[in-house]
């Protein structure tokens, strides 16, 4: 199912920030499987979001979690956009998306949070 869980962190824009999360996340060896940062938050997918939050907030970061769409798809031109039609199709908005990496060959993952994530998993699961 595609259904993911997303870790959000509050971040402070200045240097080093972006590493701290990294590093923290590193330390607890917890693996990022996608990352987007922009406007002071970082969204992330990570193999263990519960423990990602927890050394998050170990550092003193602002870290909750908080359900998503992680579609596994063709790493081919169209495919993010027979998703996005068969969303768009069944009257689901896409709030934000970002990309990330899969370990199956020949395949890229997106990262979605809809408007409704129960219709959304069965259309793209």
């Amino acid at each position: 199912m595609p259904r993911a869980k997303q870790l959000t962190v509050q971040l402070a824009n200045k240097p080093g920030t972006l590493a701290q999360v990294a590093q923290s996340l590193g330390k607890a060896r917890v693996n990022m499987r996608a990352l987007a940062v922009f406007e002071g938050r970082a969204k992330i997918i990570a193999d263990d979001p519960v423990r990602g939050r927890e050394a998050l907030q170990k550092e003193g970061l602002y870290a909750s979690i908080e359900d998503c769409l992680a579609v596994d798809m063709a790493d081919q031109p169209g495919a993010l956009g027979e998703i996005c039609a068969k969303l768009s199709g069944a009257g689901i908005n896409i709030d934000y998306a970002y990309t990330g990496i899969t370990q199956a060959a020949g395949k890229a993952v997106v990262v979605m949070v809809v408007s409704d994530l129960d219709k959304a998993a069965k259309i793209v699961g």
